[in-house]
């Protein structure tokens, strides 16, 4: 009898032996495809292009680009067909054609830039049911940006940003390089040997603030001022058009070799006196001119979804009270790009809160939302008291670039110059009306007031938007 049983075991223990086979079988397969397609792509990124290769060209005879949208709901990149890639209208293929970018991909490699390149995942491979990638809405406003490439920039290098007040969503943030780039013609950027052709004006220079910077200077000698309760007597100055740091062989002087005697904050940041911000951050010191510095974010990497990480340098090189002057008054080795310049104007222009940045607002695929930004506030910079001591003196100084309320509303700015390496001279000018703030930089240039044109125009627009 029992051996009877025992034989009787013997399918049953195959049919269980073949199932664990199976299962075994099965978990491999599964092991292998998810160390593909998952596992490793995540890794490296040469099995994310070899997974996203083979997912592209699957979908490509069919699969129809996502739109891209400005704030106002206008196609900034779309009319995509099966199988071809969406496309700008003019002048937008020009004017957003840095900020959209490209993406390709091959077996080996991906090739992306630009908002097209970090939205791939929700524009090209997620799909609805009429096979169209999920729609992009930004935060950018189409007419600001059609203005300001062609009547500011007007074929010049650099970049013009402007950012909401209150929220801090980029409504412009238009470049101008050393080529012309035709969004709907990728080669027209990709086949340039230029050096540094390839990167957008705005985001990636990172070069001394210039003049700018003596805003920080400002704020960090308020400061000073008011927790030690000193009176305006620390803010006095005699200049003589020259001056030198203790231990320093380099003479400092201001621009065209002026001399304005005696003077205080005001008008020293109203005329950009660079021998009175040399005197006042060394008598600030440095360590609370590196405070205010890190609590405007300078010497902080700065993310902005699906855009771009901004990133900025702190340098008072050995410390030395020469170096101290330098970095006082906007050189030295201290490195910001042009849209956190306009993230320091926002932040006084908002009582002294920066908000963080951001370009896309939402995703959808249809009805179903993939993404909504966040607006959140990345730091309270200075104080009330503080902030609206700035304002003052700013929106003097925006007077006397010729910004009048009467004809310009509330305007503060300030410019600046900034000698970079190269030979190169890199000038701005940042600013602020009720509801916007902004940035202009022209690479290449040679003095700041250049700019005060095309600030004048912007400002202009920027009053008669709703």
């Amino acid at each position: 009898m029992s051996i009877r049983r025992n034989l009787s075991n013997v399918p049953k223990r195959r049919i269980i032996l073949t199932e664990l086979m199976a299962i075994v079988l099965c978990l491999g397969f599964v092991a292998v495809f998810a160390g593909k397609y998952v596992v490793f792509p995540w890794l490296r990124p040469s099995y994310t292009a070899t997974k996203n290769s083979v997912t592209y060209e699957a979908i490509r005879s069919y699969a129809i680009e996502g739109d891209i949208r400005d704030r106002n709901g206008n196609i900034v990149l779309g009319y995509g067909e099966p199988g071809s890639s969406a496309y700008a209208l003019w002048p937008q293929n020009y004017s957003y054609a840095w900020l959209l970018g490209y993406y390709s991909v091959n077996s080996s490699a991906e090739n992306r830039f630009g908002l097209r390149g970090n939205l791939k995942d929700y524009s090209l491979f997620t799909l609805d049911q009429s096979d169209k990638g999920a729609a992009v809405n930004l935060t950018t406003d189409t007419g600001l940006q059609n203005f300001a490439y062609q009547n500011i920039l007007a074929g010049n290098e650099g970049s013009v940003i402007v950012l909401d007040n209150r929220s801090g969503a980029i409504l412009c943030l238009t470049s101008q390089s050393t080529i012309d780039y035709d969004v709907n013609d990728v080669d027209s950027l990709l086949t340039s040997d230029i050096p540094d052709s390839q990167y957008r004006r705005g985001t990636f220079e990172n070069d001394p603030p210039g003049s700018t910077f003596k805003v920080i200077t400002a704020a960090a000698a308020l400061k000073k001022a008011e927790d030690e309760n000193l009176g305006e007597d620390f803010f006095a100055y005699t200049d003589t058009g020259t001056y030198i740091a203790d231990g320093d062989g380099f003479a400092i002087t201001n621009y065209a070799n002026a001399v304005y005697g005696d003077i205080g904050l005001e008008e020293a940041l109203n005329n950009s006196v660079n021998c009175y911000f040399a005197d006042l951050g060394i008598r600030t010191g440095k360590e609370r001119l590196g405070d205010m510095a890190s609590a405007f974010l300078i010497g902080r990497d700065i993310e902005i979804p699906f855009l771009d990480t901004v990133k900025s340098v702190l340098d008072f090189g050995t410390g030395s009270p020469g170096d101290i002057a330098q970095v006082s008054f906007g050189q030295g080795n201290t490195e910001v790009s042009p849209l956190h310049l306009a993230m320091i104007a926002q932040a006084i222009a908002n009582n002294g809160n920066m908000m963080a940045p951001y370009i896309v607002d939402s995703i959808r695929l249809g009805r179903i939302p993939l993404y909504k930004s966040f607006r959140h506030s990345l730091n309270q910079c200075i104080s009330q008291s503080i902030d609206d001591s700035l304002k003052q003196i700013m929106h003097s100084t925006a007077v006397g670039y010729g910004m009048d309320e009467e004809n310009f509303g509330y305007v503060c700015a300030k410019t600046g110059s900034a000698e970079c390496t190269g030979d190169r001279v890199h000038t701005y000018i940042i600013g602020f009306t009720d509801r916007y703030s902004f940035c202009i930089s022209a690479n290449n240039s040679d003095i700041s007031t250049n700019l005060l044109p095309g600030a004048q125009q912007l400002v202009q627009y920027l009053n008669s938007m709703e």
